[in-house]
């Protein structure tokens, strides 16, 4: 992460005076060093594109983000409407989206990562989806398992929940997945919270990108147009 970290070594005022002194206190506490500067350059980011966003005169600084009884980050200045949000990184890029009508999910995964032969697939799968994936070719089940996991983490994102919600309860259908073209929005379903879109798509020829949303009640499946987010990617190192 050289840009970032060249920038807080030779001018960390910029960077701390813009985040919070709970933001500046969390990136204290986060003991790998790449993972705490992805944390403090999300909220950095994050900062700026609200202020540019929504055209109103509050500074990066200002803006008052904490999280609710969930845990998960809200901004809570009352002055503009309100404002949901959601990060991500992955291996030096740092991806955020934004929106004002619905809690969008974010998951950035590299498309050459291995989710190793440790991870329980039975955990990551419905019963469906495991019974689809045998039928698969083995050697199509790495790629394959790494959209799954960033599609299933951009719709845990999207419930408030993030890795606390069992992956096994989202369930989509692998083939279709499979056999849609890039960017489709498609349809899941979360047991017993409803229906969320999600839409993946690679990013630099490096990354899975996947952004997910509940179904809005007044737009119909096949009628979600783009618009209902912002989003804004960054490379860090």
């Amino acid at each position: 992460m050289k840009e970032f970290e060249t920038l807080i070594k030779h001018d960390p005022q910029t960077v701390f005076t813009t985040v919070s002194e709970a933001e500046q206190k969390r990136y204290s506490g986060i003991v790998n060093r790449a993972a705490g500067l992805h944390f403090l350059l999300g909220r950095y980011l994050l900062r700026y594109v609200l202020s540019t966003k929504r055209g109103v005169s509050i500074l990066p600084a200002d803006w008052e983000i904490f999280p609710d009884e969930q845990g998960r980050p809200r901004v809570l200045n009352q002055s503009v409407a309100p404002i949901k949000f959601s990060i991500s990184h992955a291996s030096g890029v740092v991806a955020i989206a934004l929106s004002s009508t619905v809690d969008p999910g974010i998951d950035l995964e590299p498309l050459a990562r291995e989710l190793g032969s440790g991870l329980n697939f039975r955990h990551l799968l419905s019963p469906e989806q495991y019974d689809q994936v045998m039928t698969i070719p083995s050697a199509a089940h790495c790629e394959l398992l790494t959209r799954v996991w960033c599609i299933k983490e951009s719709v845990s994102k999207a419930c408030g929940l993030g890795l606390r919600l069992p992956f096994s309860t989202i369930e989509f259908d692998l083939v279709s997945l499979l056999n849609s073209q890039p960017a489709t929005w498609l349809e899941c379903k979360v047991r017993e919270r409803g229906s969320f879109w999600f839409n993946l798509c690679t990013l630099a020829q490096r990354y899975w990108l996947c952004v997910a949303m509940e179904s809005p009640a007044l737009s119909p499946l096949g009628r979600l147009e783009p618009n209902h987010f912002n989003l804004l990617s960054r490379k860090a190192f």
